[in-house]
């Protein structure tokens, strides 16, 4: 039987992702997460990540099993574990959210892109954020990110999966040289996600505007939210559209709130435009913005 690989990386969620949208409308998938030795001896690698990521699995994998299916996690580098994939059971679909990331996971989807070239697989890579590959131009830019941000939010109408889910718990073997996970991080998954936006829109966003300026006060007037849009167990467009929804139901008089979510909903935006300076212009994470800094530090 023919299945779709639903790659799943920085996007640990089951509502709003279209690559598991768009596959599931074409049959059974396999949803598949993959630890990554070389990923993981980056230095920009640290423990609190791995168990975030860990965490959100957890909860994936939960709701994908009430649906009858389930995330399987293998481990190796991406173009071994499609290889051992595709020779156990032939697949050729691959669906997967485009990723702006660093110089280590761009080298690696070009290798995954000629992976799947030489195997006939179709690797479909969908938006996630409001970055658009290939920007012609700037001013075009805008228009883009509210479009992106103004389209239905949905989830998967209903989900064929490729196999039934495994009776062993989920495994991730932790990278043993990883360190760092401080005892007070935030802790990862969906369920996590909402109820930190919830509590953000209702109540901690009065103080949002001003307060972010202290660090007194920014742990609890910052939305908390940053660890959950980066491991995608929440959308970009689920959190604009939930924010642009409170600020209209609130009263006349609640002016400061409406300020700090006015505030809020401008550094979404920040956000994207800053992913967008390094899809296009990748070479800043080795080289100056501005060339006059060039040697500055030699």
């Amino acid at each position: 039987m023919t299945y779709s690989v639903v790659w799943f990386k920085r996007d640990l969620r089951w509502h709003d992702h279209a690559a598991l949208d768009e596959a599931s409308r074409i049959g059974p998938v396999r949803c598949v997460y993959i630890v990554e030795p070389e990923l993981w001896r980056q230095p920009d690698a640290a423990l609190q990540h791995f168990e975030f990521i860990r965490e959100s699995l957890h909860v994936l994998d939960a709701h994908l099993r009430t649906l009858g299916g389930s995330i399987e996690i293998h481990h190796g580098e991406v173009t071994e574990v499609l290889t051992r994939l595709w020779q156990a059971a032939p697949f050729s679909s691959m669906y997967s959210h485009e990723e702006t990331g660093n110089s280590f996971t761009y080298q690696r989807d070009r290798q995954v892109a000629v992976w799947c070239r030489d195997h006939q697989v179709n690797w479909h890579e969908l938006p996630q954020f409001g970055v658009v590959r290939r920007l012609k131009s700037r001013d075009l830019w805008k228009s883009a990110w509210e479009q992106h941000m103004a389209c239905a939010i949905r989830g998967p109408e209903s989900l064929t999966f490729w196999s039934r889910p495994s009776d062993t718990p989920l495994l991730m073997l932790t990278p043993p040289h990883l360190k760092h996970n401080p005892p007070l991080r935030q802790h990862g998954g969906r369920t996590l996600a909402l109820s930190t936006l919830h509590s953000f829109l209702h109540a901690r966003s009065l103080g949002y505007r001003g307060g972010i300026s202290s660090p007194l006060s920014a742990p609890d007037s910052c939305s908390r939210l940053s660890a959950y849009l980066a491991y995608g167990c929440i959308s970009m467009r689920e959190v604009v559209q939930s924010t642009r929804a409170h600020m209209e139901h609130l009263p006349p008089q609640a002016s400061r709130h409406r300020a700090g979510l006015s505030a809020f909903i401008s550094r979404l935006y920040w956000h994207c435009h800053f992913i967008q300076k390094l899809e296009s212009e990748p070479e800043i994470e080795w080289s100056n913005m501005h060339r006059g800094y060039d040697d500055l530090r030699e």
